[in-house]
């Protein structure tokens, strides 16, 4: 029965180191197909490839800017309610 305990746990053990080989293989893999996709991409100077970067690049630009005036508003308020809150 002991043996068979060790053996189980054997198993269990050799199961799990295997799966975390696999999932970081994978991963790896993964990893290194985005890398050539986005050098791929990289290089694609063709005037959609261009205007597609040029747009995201302003979305992403106007994106930062709304989030940052928002963080303003939200740090602006818990100042009025801290300061009302300590008033009162």
């Amino acid at each position: 029965m002991e043996q068979q305990v060790k053996d189980g746990l054997n198993f269990i053990l050799g199961a799990v180191n295997t799966a975390k080989i696999e999932a970081e293989k994978a991963f790896s893999d993964i990893n290194a197909g985005f890398q050539n996709l986005a050098a791929k991409g990289a290089q694609d100077q063709s005037e959609v490839s261009v205007n597609l970067r040029k747009y995201l690049q302003e979305g992403i630009s106007q994106i930062d800017t709304l989030v940052g005036k928002a963080n303003t508003v939200v740090a602006d308020a818990k100042a009025k309610v801290a300061s009302v809150t300590t008033k009162a």
